[in-house]
């Protein structure tokens, strides 16, 4: 069966969704991760920034929205899944890797580098090497020159 499977999408509609769920999804994260600020001068704290940011996410998504539901002005755009396979591939180990990060960054970025070298169909095992020595030595660095505390 040599049917290849194909989305159609409208352009501006699919942007103002997703921007309007990542400004959201930053909305409810900011207090998790920006701690409170108690040395407030003029309002302005920690915080001001990410929620502008935030809030400019979600206005933005909402013009697109509008231009595209109200102003009919959008273009319909194909995606071929067979041809972008690759790219969702590597955004699955980007998951992975953020997700092995809060455990073991020596785990992770070996991880990263490696499965890096094999979508690039790297047949080198000199560059694999090369790849494992500069995780270890960048965490030998981080960890015992600079004192910083890795996962």
């Amino acid at each position: 069966r040599n049917e290849v499977m194909k989305i159609r999408y409208r352009s501006n509609a699919a942007a103002g969704v997703a921007s309007i769920a990542l400004g959201v999804i930053c909305l409810i994260l900011i207090p998790r991760q920006i701690g409170e600020d108690y040395a407030v001068t003029y309002g302005i704290t920690s915080r001001t920034v990410p929620y502008a940011v935030a809030a400019l996410w979600i206005v933005c998504g909402a013009a697109l929205l509008i231009q595209s539901l109200l102003l009919k002005k959008d273009v319909v755009k194909e995606l071929d899944v067979k041809k972008e396979a690759k790219a969702l591939a590597y955004m699955a180990v980007l998951l992975v890797y953020a997700i092995l990060f809060t455990k073991s960054f020596l785990l992770s970025t070996a991880f990263l580098g490696v499965v890096t070298l094999v979508f690039l169909r790297s047949r080198r095992k000199l560059f694999y090497a090369v790849v494992l020595a500069l995780v270890a030595a960048l965490y030998l660095l981080f960890s015992q020159v600079l004192h910083i505390q890795m996962p």
